[in-house]
């Protein structure tokens, strides 16, 4: 297994917040990963990726909404995960608009669709987040908290989304997207 981790930081200290946990959280899986900045990925790096999963990134840290290289994303067809930031960026590119909403903390959120990811009817999770979305095809909702949805799959591939950071208290969510099978 090989998972290639994308950064979304701008600034490299944020990385420390937003990618270690999530690495750390897959080494001691045994869980082979390589970590590259989003300006720096090539279909290269994504062709030698068996899954991906997106990071999040500070709270005003969004030019990654801005750009154009992401490319190597609409053509990727492996399991993919994005977190936070990471989810906001899989959101844009599938077509679904993002609007602003501040969620910052712990909350329980109800899990609306079953899935690979986690199975708890209902769960706390911690978000820091200043944008949400009104999902519509090709995106489902798999959670909410309230009326917000915060968890996302795409309807026929293997692309998920998390608005919440797994990385702070829920990493099975984690581990369960590298380790367990696609096409649940």
């Amino acid at each position: 297994m090989r998972v290639l981790l994308v950064s979304l930081c701008s600034d490299p200290l944020s990385e420390l917040e937003f990618v270690r946990p999530v690495e750390q959280i897959l080494r001691r899986q045994g869980i082979n990963i390589f970590t590259k900045h989003y300006t720096k990925v090539n279909l290269e790096d994504v062709d030698s990726a068996e899954k991906a999963i997106i990071c999040g990134s500070a709270l005003r840290d969004d030019a990654f909404l801005d750009g154009k290289t992401f490319i190597w994303l609409e053509r990727l067809d492996k399991p993919t995960l994005g977190i936070g930031s990471g989810c906001q960026l899989i959101i844009k590119i599938l077509g679904c608009e993002l609007f602003n909403k501040t969620r910052i903390g712990v909350f329980k959120v109800k899990l609306i669709k079953k899935n690979k990811l986690v199975d708890k009817k209902y769960f706390y999770a911690y978000f820091l987040t200043n944008r949400a979305a009104k999902i519509t095809k090709p995106l489902e909702t798999l959670a909410k908290v309230g009326a917000m949805e915060c968890m996302v799959k795409h309807e026929s591939r293997e692309i998920y989304g998390c608005l919440f950071h797994p990385e702070v208290i829920n990493s099975e969510i984690i581990i369960n997207f590298a380790l367990k099978p696609d096409r649940f």
